[in-house]
């Protein structure tokens, strides 16, 4: 199994053209996997790996964002696929980085963790999928989404998924994800403006002004990171 085995999913330029974009990432899942497992690269193999993914998107009419997978994320998922190579893992990263909507909820989430005195890319940090049970405690949430702490990971969801009435920040709440998240997206809010409730004594923050200056600064440390150790890849 080489490198050429590897890139046969993206060998069809007139399917990537027409592709959408769960298609694409699915595809782009598969190379990516596969890539890990051949490991063409003996330095920066990761860092060059979601460069030639990004600027594949790029090319075919896709924005793909990395800054939104952490670490642990991406290790978990390169394990994942090579352990079992019909995994979704990977084609989940890609989703996420793929989907607007389910950025701005991971965005969120980076943001929450932070506001907790927390480093984002050390976490564990991804969005539901339907179907999926969840059960843990709500990090944070707004009118658009909301952060899970479950027992393994931070699971980002559409805050229309959790019951009207939230418990208390010290008990869990349990339920089903329903959404993929093209809700966020339909939405318009009148002043663009997504508020996320905070403790008394911390001021309220513009959310989607305040995810703008978060994802700026997310390339910046994620490229410090990647520099330090190519995330273990």
């Amino acid at each position: 199994f080489g490198l050429d085995e590897a890139l046969k999913p993206i060998r069809d330029p007139n399917v990537l053209r027409t592709a959408t974009p769960e298609q694409f990432a699915e595809r782009a899942g598969q190379v990516l996997a596969e890539l890990n497992y051949v490991h063409p690269f003996r330095e920066g193999n990761g860092r060059a790996q979601e460069a030639f993914i990004a600027e594949l998107g790029r090319h075919y009419g896709q924005e793909v964002d990395f800054t939104v997978i952490s670490k642990p994320r991406m290790i978990e998922a390169s394990i994942e696929t090579t352990d079992d190579p019909s995994s979704p893992a990977m084609k989940h990263v890609l989703e996420d980085s793929i989907d607007p909507n389910r950025r701005e909820a991971l965005r969120a989430a980076f943001a929450d963790l932070e506001r907790c005195g927390e480093k984002p890319f050390e976490h564990n940090i991804r969005t539901a999928r339907p179907g999926e049970e969840i059960t843990g405690q709500i990090l944070g949430h707004d009118d658009r989404v909301a952060s899970i702490v479950t027992d393994e990971r931070i699971i980002a969801v559409d805050r229309a998924d959790l019951p009207e009435r939230l418990p208390d920040d010290s008990k869990e709440v349990s339920f089903t994800a329903r959404s993929d998240f093209s809700r966020l997206g339909r939405e318009q809010q009148a002043s663009g403006e997504h508020l996320r409730p905070q403790q008394a004594e911390q001021p309220q923050r513009d959310t989607s002004a305040g995810l703008k200056a978060i994802e700026a600064g997310m390339a910046v440390r994620r490229d410090r990171e990647r520099d330090d150790d190519d995330r273990g890849r």
